[in-house]
């Protein structure tokens, strides 16, 4: 377990304080969700689980926003499910869901989550468990999923590497429409955070994996995360928004013109010159 300062301390003793709650304000929600502190009493480093910073999961509602059914895959203790179902109930038009799911296998965090977002479906499970759990049909599959090479229970449909992240999207393209998912930077086929300028990658592992589950990552709405790299609890990772439309693939180059046709074209575009 990570050592807190004493003012981390304090702050998570009265999010624990509040917790015994059976009901919590908006607000008292919030300071949970900014000041439980996850390391507290779990080692979330081993399995590279932390949670989202506050102000990066607010810019990513905005690119998780739907109509419909969302699920959190990789719920934690809903700090993004939070937001979600916060803009969900004020009215606002791109977030109007009608039912949220969120999948976390941690039961403590279960417990704490059932209070941070009362109103959704929790689901102690773990995430690879999702095909059995007959859930239906989503508009947006949604989640910060634990980095890199951790320890997993099963696979993707499909991938079969050592990325964390990909198993979850590779497992999202199965049941949702759409998808939003916080990665690290290399995982992504593209580089937008903490640069002078957007570059998408011609090759690499995330060009395969693209290639792999036939659906290109989108930036959104283009979300640069360095500007929330500090305030992580005991991690700086550089991460990329990628949003997914699940149900466009990729469109390969066309296949050139026969050597007879481009001759033809070629025949008229100089006649017409």
């Amino acid at each position: 377990m990570a050592k807190l300062s004493k003012a981390e301390r304090k702050a998570h003793a009265e999010a624990e304080r509040i917790l015994t709650k059976d009901r919590l304000t908006d607000d008292e929600r919030e300071f949970v969700i900014k000041n439980w502190h996850e390391a507290a009493t779990h080692e979330v480093g081993a399995v590279g689980a932390f949670f989202t910073p506050w102000d990066l999961a607010c810019d990513f509602a905005f690119d998780a926003g739907c109509y419909g059914r969302a699920i959190d895959m990789c719920a934690g203790i809903g700090g993004l499910s939070h937001i979600l179902d916060y803009r969900s109930r004020q009215g606002h038009g791109s977030a109007e869901i009608s039912e949220l799911v969120c999948i976390e296998q941690n039961p403590a965090y279960v417990e704490i989550g059932k209070k941070i977002v009362p109103d959704a479906r929790w689901v102690c499970a773990d995430v690879f468990d999702i095909p059995k759990l007959d859930l239906g049909r989503f508009r947006m599959a949604f989640g910060n999923p634990p980095f890199g090479n951790v320890a997993r229970s099963g696979n993707g449909p499909r991938y079969r590497g050592r990325r964390f992240e990909y198993h979850v999207i590779d497992l999202a393209a199965t049941i949702a429409d759409h998808g939003a998912f916080i990665v690290p930077q290399m995982s992504a086929s593209f580089r937008y955070s903490g640069a002078q300028y957007f570059e998408r990658h011609k090759e690499g592992e995330s060009v395969e994996f693209e290639h792999l589950i036939n659906c290109v990552m989108d930036a959104g709405i283009g979300i640069d995360t360095s500007y929330h790299i500090d305030q992580w609890r005991g991690v700086a990772p550089m991460c990329e928004v990628v949003c997914f439309d699940f149900k466009m693939p990729i469109v390969d180059e066309p296949a050139p013109l026969p050597a007879h046709v481009q001759a033809d074209s070629a025949d008229l575009f100089a006649f017409a010159a």
